[in-house]
C-alpha cells in the first residue's frame, strides 16, 4: 500500500471515529444512544400521596393540583423526562438507555384523585407517573365505592383502567401491610422469628401481586414499602420474588448502574403540598 493510500486510509478512520463521537450529540444525549455497562445515571424521585384541587387544603401529604403543575413544568423547564418502571428495569439489566436527566414520579396509596386529576397533565407536560395501591384500600372503595372525599382510592375497576394509560404504571404498594400497629408496614414484628417474618411478607406481596395481575392484567415490576419500613433483608425476599425495584422513603437521590441488576431501596422525596416548587426543588436537588 503505498503513502497516499496509507494517508487516506489514516484519514477516513479518523473521519469514521469522529462521527461516532458526535452521533450522540446529533440524534440525542450519550447516554440515550450509548449504554454500556457501568453508566451511571442519577435519579430523583418524587414521592406524592393524594391531590386535591383545592389549595387550602395542602398538607404534607396532600398536594394542590396547581403545585404539581408547577412541578412538571419546572422539570420541564429543566430538560428532565420522566421515565418508566420498564426503562429502570432494562437500564438495570444493561438492555436499554435512560435520558441523561431522568426522574420517576411516583404516587402511593392508589388515591382516587389520583387517576381523575393527573393524567391531563401528565399529557401536557408528556410525563409518565407509577401509582403505588394497597389491595386493603382497593378491595374497600370496591365495595363501597368513591364516597367523593379526598381520601378515597382507586377500585379495581379504576386500577384496571389507570393501566390502559400509556402514562401510568401501578406499583404494589402491600396488600394488608399498610398500618403502623404491631407490625410497621411491612416490616419484621418486635420477637417474630426471621422464617415468620419472610412468610409473611411472601405472602402479602405475592396477593398483591396475584390481584393486580388478575385484574389489571399485568404484574407490577415495583413494591414500594409501607412507611419505608425496611427491615434488612426485605430486598433480599423481593428479589426471590422476582421484582426488582423497591423504594423506601429515604430522601436522598439514588446513582444506577447499567448492568447492576436490581434497583433496590430507592430513595424518595415526599412532596409536601405546602412547600412551593421551588422549595421543593431545592430540596430535591440540593447538594
Amino acid at each position: 500500500m503505498g503513502k497516499k493510500q496509507k494517508k487516506l486510509l489514516l484519514a477516513l478512520s479518523l473521519l469514521a471515529l469522529a462521527g461516532c463521537l458526535l452521533l450522540p450529540f446529533l440524534w440525542g444525549r450519550a447516554v440515550d444512544v450509548f449504554a454500556p455497562p457501568g453508566s451511571q445515571v442519577e435519579l430523583p424521585v418524587i414521592m406524592y400521596h393524594s391531590l386535591v384541587k383545592n389549595d387550602a387544603q395542602a398538607a404534607e401529604y396532600i398536594c394542590p393540583i396547581s403545585r404539581v403543575e408547577s412541578d412538571l413544568a419546572w422539570l420541564e423547564g429543566q430538560g428532565y423526562e420522566s421515565v418508566t418502571l420498564a426503562q429502570l428495569s432494562a437500564f438495570s439489566q444493561g438492555k436499554g438507555t435512560l435520558p441523561a436527566k431522568p426522574v420517576l414520579i411516583t404516587l402511593d396509596d392508589g388515591y382516587r384523585n389520583n387517576l381523575t386529576l393527573l393524567p391531563p397533565l401528565l399529557e401536557k407536560y408528556n410525563m409518565k407517573a407509577v401509582i403505588g395501591i394497597v389491595g386493603e384500600y382497593t378491595d374497600v372503595y370496591t365495595a363501597c365505592g368513591d364516597d367523593g372525599s379526598r381520601h378515597a382510592c382507586m377500585s379495581w375497576e379504576d386500577a384496571a383502567n389507570a393501566v390502559q394509560s400509556p402514562r401510568l404504571e401501578l406499583a404494589n404498594h402491600s396488600y394488608y401491610f399498610h398500618h403502623l400497629s404491631s407490625r410497621k408496614g411491612s416490616a419484621k414484628r418486635a420477637g417474630e422469628s426471621l422464617a415468620d417474618w419472610q412468610a409473611a411478607l411472601t405472602s402479602d406481596t405475592m396477593a398483591m401481586q396475584n390481584a393486580i395481575e388478575e385484574h389489571c392484567g399485568m404484574a407490577p415490576l415495583a413494591y414500594a414499602y409501607p412507611f419505608g419500613q425496611i427491615t434488612p433483608g426485605a430486598d433480599s425476599v423481593m428479589e426471590k420474588l422476582g421484582i426488582h425495584i423497591t423504594f423506601s422513603c429515604n430522601e436522598m437521590r439514588s446513582v444506577i448502574t447499567s448492568g447492576q441488576g436490581g434497583l433496590y431501596s430507592l430513595g424518595r422525596f415526599n412532596r409536601d403540598g405546602r412547600m412551593s416548587t421551588q422549595d421543593f426543588m431545592n430540596r430535591l436537588f440540593r447538594e
